[in-house]
């Protein structure tokens, strides 16, 4: 039988009747039947809500459920010691970076990367080194970080660190990249956020194929609670005690039982059911590719057209032949209330998962080559996005940056300035300009063009017009 120490535990505290004597402050009482303060509205919301101390377990920790669920979930995907985050990968790219890397620390890093690892490398203090991935000559689509690109590094660099599945689904050959790593008595840390149910899959997770860390997201692709995620550690390079510390520092003190505990049932259902749910949901998603391949026009992203591994569950389409902008297609499908993961002019990605049925899967498909139609064009040039293509100049380590007396100036007038803040188009989160980077004539250009046709975030100003810089 499948274990699942903290399910077990969260609903036995959620079926007690608890009426503490201490937090949470709603105590308990939207569980019930009796109409507590303001029910008709907290009460759907609260109701499932159980706290991990005084809650699951007690003040002490004594019944070990959190640890047991951890040391669970480190087993099924082949890590030696892993932690829950109610922070999601955010939270774990921060931790892992805290980990491997320190104050003037010298960390490779792919550029695809998501802003919390800038994030990490304030709170660390580690000096950043980018590294450019490879981006398809007629896509313009990252396609990972090729091993080639790690040679050279100098000798300063303790660590690296990529992203894989990139934002678009494309997947690096993580053993060849731990191959070179690991030749340097380097450590390689795989931002895995995209890809939770790769771990489920034969020889397809992080650590099957040689990372030291790898940070993923369990409610991205799998079926865990919006913010949980999970960092671990296999191997000898990064001790378990320097991840706890760096977990610890970025925690809450007050974690969620329930959120965790979905982390323990998603793991359950995995080990008991995943890899014939995994194989089916695959399936479809490969049917689905099928059907929109015969769309003229239409680019599919997968390993044939590319060339480059894919994520068997993401579905990413390539416009500029067809003609259809991609920002269109998807205000349609949001619409509809099919809202997609991201998209831009050239195109539209979506993620899947094993919730998605079959014949679901098939009717989307259906769906997308109808509205294909509806809106085709006159082929065009593509518009490739800039925040893949950015090759960054750092002039001060990102924590110098973020501390420095900083003054505002137009964001025209801030050429040749050093930025002290960040301007990242969400999706996807990969920031075109970084605190500590030098602010160039293209940046300005990408930065203004981003916000005409999306969200820029993160950035003090929203319109855009200024920007603060190291004074």
């Amino acid at each position: 039988m499948v274990e699942h120490p903290l399910v077990d535990a969260w609903l036995a505290a959620r079926d007690k009747g608890m009426r503490p004597l201490q937090i949470p402050g709603h105590k308990y009482r939207y569980t019930g039947a009796d109409p507590a303060l303001g029910s008709d509205r907290l009460a759907p919301l609260i109701r499932d809500d159980v706290s991990l101390q005084g809650g699951a377990d007690d003040n002490h920790y004594s019944g070990r459920v959190l640890e047991r669920s951890e040391a669970l979930w480190a087993a099924s995907v082949r890590a030696d010691h892993a932690r829950f985050l109610v922070g999601g990968s955010s939270q774990g790219n921060i931790a892992a970076i805290t980990a491997v890397g320190g104050p003037g620390v010298a960390v490779a890093l792919d550029r695809t990367s998501h802003r919390s690892a800038l994030a990490g490398l304030v709170v660390s203090g580690s000096m950043p080194t980018w590294v450019q991935p490879t981006l398809h000559p007629e896509l313009g689509l990252p396609l990972g970080v090729d091993p080639s690109a790690l040679v050279g590094l100098a000798p300063e660099v303790v660590a690296v660190f990529v992203t894989t599945p990139t934002y678009v689904g494309t997947l690096a050959d993580v053993a060849a990249l731990a191959s070179v790593v690991h030749e340097a008595d380097r450590v390689l840390v795989v931002d895995q956020a995209w890809g939770a149910h790769l771990f489920f899959l034969e020889r397809r997770g992080a650590f099957a194929n040689g990372a030291d860390v790898a940070i993923t997201s369990v409610h991205k692709a799998l079926m865990g609670y919006t913010q949980t995620a999970v960092v671990a550690v296999s191997g000898a390079r990064v001790g378990a005690d320097r991840l706890d510390r760096a977990v610890d520092l970025t925690a809450t003190t007050s974690p969620s039982a329930t959120l965790m505990a979905s982390i323990d049932a998603t793991r359950a259902v995995m080990d008991e059911m995943g890899a014939a749910e995994l194989e089916r949901a695959i399936a479809s998603v490969a049917q689905m590719r099928a059907r929109l391949r015969q769309v003229p026009g239409l680019v599919v992203v997968e390993e044939a057209e590319i060339g480059v591994a894919c994520d068997p569950l993401k579905l990413t389409l390539w416009l500029p032949r067809t003609g259809v902008d991609g920002v269109g297609l998807a205000d349609l499908l949001w619409q509809q209330g099919n809202g997609v993961e991201a998209a831009d002019a050239d195109s539209v990605v979506m993620t899947m998962s094993i919730l998605d049925e079959h014949e679901f899967c098939l009717r989307t498909a259906d769906m997308l080559v109808s509205l294909l139609e509806r809106l085709r064009g006159e082929p065009r040039d593509p518009a490739p996005s800039a925040h893949w293509q950015v090759v960054p100049e750092v002039v001060v380590s990102p924590r110098e940056a973020f501390f420095a007396p900083r003054r505002r100036i137009p964001l025209r007038e801030a050429v040749g300035e050093i930025s002290a803040e960040q301007f990242c188009p969400y999706p996807p989160g990969v920031p075109l300009l970084a605190p500590g980077e030098r602010v160039t004539v293209q940046i300005v250009e990408d930065i203004e063009q981003a916000g005409r046709v999306g969200r820029v975030a993160y950035s003090s100003d929203p319109t855009l017009s200024s920007i603060e810089v190291i004074a």
